[in-house]
């Protein structure tokens, strides 16, 4: 999600609705979206995640007590050193008048302003941290988890020490969890899936395949990583596509490379996919969630859709560096975003879930909620929704991909 103007980065998530919200402002039309707040991914907490919290699944526990090595919050330095994509932490994208930052609670409670250092993408994060980057908080999602947690640079947190903690999904904190321990606290998440014009497109069979459409040439867009080998290998019955073989994947580089003719454009930010789509100039293309709200709110015949080939859900959330000084800062940290005030302010404001079960329905439209299926309680369940996975050969998707964008 980006903001109008836009910096030299890729693949965010988390800043477009503020620019929505800023330019809309501009133009004075200050109640733009006002009710379009991504909440629907907590709100199926109230069915979804609600019930999820009497189920019988993991709770993600405590780490165990503070050792008594770790000193009081006052002899720790402060200056919280937060990994995080633009948009979320750091606040650039939405009024700080309004004091509603997601960090909000740490800073009352210890008068601690973080310092953000920002990363692009799930992949320029990673590689960061493995040349040697060190911080106290990162901000990876899901799939990448368990990379973090083997490259040996992580530690479990406490979750004792995040009082807000009961109150986040069982079933999200799971994915978090290495050997019994929570190495990360999932906090934000969302769905992958096509999202089309229905003033052009054909919506009668949902199904990711409307990306490769020869119907829809020239206007189709794709987003610009490796992610299109894992929608593709859906699209063409793989098996599993996060763990393919090289037959499979050269199988999905030569359909790629035979489809890319239809394509328009590859977007590497949200907003510029939401500019294209509102004008016209493309009729289908691979969407998160903040598109629907923009074209929801704009009155847009659209459709997104819940493709037969079930719709791809992500997942991000805190992870903590095992040489930290700020041990205690951190759990504030975490403990912030983890309050029902941070999930509102999440959810009202980028169009995304948070794992806070707790949070306030009443900011979806029902557009919005119709068009999530926030209301069906196993929206997040297989087969209608694919977790992303870890991809244990992630070096040669990328080659892969590397062929189809030279081709």
């Amino acid at each position: 999600m980006i903001r109008a103007i836009i910096p030299a980065r890729t693949t965010t998530r988390g800043e477009a609705v503020m620019v929505e919200k800023r330019f809309t402002r501009e133009v004075g039309r200050r109640d733009f979206l006002r009710y379009a707040g991504y909440a629907g991914m907590s709100v199926s907490m109230a069915g979804v995640l609600a019930a999820c919290r009497d189920a019988d699944t993991p709770s993600g526990g405590s780490s165990g007590s503070v050792k008594a090595s770790i000193p009081p919050i006052e002899q720790e330095p402060g200056g919280l050193q937060v990994f995080d994509w633009s948009g979320y932490g750091n606040g650039d994208y939405y009024p700080k008048e309004e004091k509603k930052f997601l960090w909000g609670q740490y800073a009352k409670a210890t008068g601690d302003t973080p310092e953000f250092a920002l990363f692009e993408n799930d992949d320029s994060a990673y590689t960061k941290v493995v040349a040697g980057a060190r911080y106290d908080v990162a901000h990876p999602c899901g799939y990448r988890y368990g990379d973090w947690v083997d490259l040996g640079v992580m530690q479990p947190w406490d979750t004792s020490l995040i009082s807000n903690f009961p109150s986040l999904n069982p079933k999200l904190m799971a994915a978090g969890q290495f050997d019994g321990q929570q190495y990360f606290v999932p906090m934000d998440w969302g769905f992958i899936a096509p999202l089309v014009n229905l003033d052009h497109v054909d919506g009668s069979d949902e199904t990711f395949g409307v990306l490769f459409d020869e119907r829809y040439k020239g206007k189709i867009a794709w987003i610009d990583t490796l992610n299109m080998m894992v929608v593709a290998g859906y699209t063409l019955g793989i098996e599993n596509p996060w763990d393919m073989s090289d037959e499979e994947l050269a199988e999905v580089r030569d359909f790629l490379v035979s489809k890319k003719g239809l394509v328009r454009f590859y977007w590497n930010q949200s907003y510029d996919f939401w500019l294209a789509f509102k004008k016209g100039e493309v009729w289908a293309g691979y969407s998160w969630p903040d598109t629907v709200g923009y074209a929801d709110a704009a009155g847009m015949n659209y459709l997104y859709m819940q493709p037969k080939e079930g719709r791809i859900s992500w997942v991000c959330g805190l992870g903590l560096f095992a040489d930290t000084e700020n041990y205690r800062h951190a759990h504030e940290y975490a403990n912030s975003w983890a309050s029902k005030e941070a999930a509102e302010f999440l959810l009202a404001y980028y169009y995304y879930g948070h794992t806070n079960t707790e949070a306030d329905p009443s900011v979806v439209p029902d557009g919005v909620r119709t068009a999530l299926g926030l209301d069906d309680p196993t929206v997040l369940d297989e087969p209608k929704a694919h977790p992303e996975t870890h991809i244990p050969r992630r070096s040669i998707y990328q080659q892969y991909w590397s062929e189809v964008q030279a081709a």
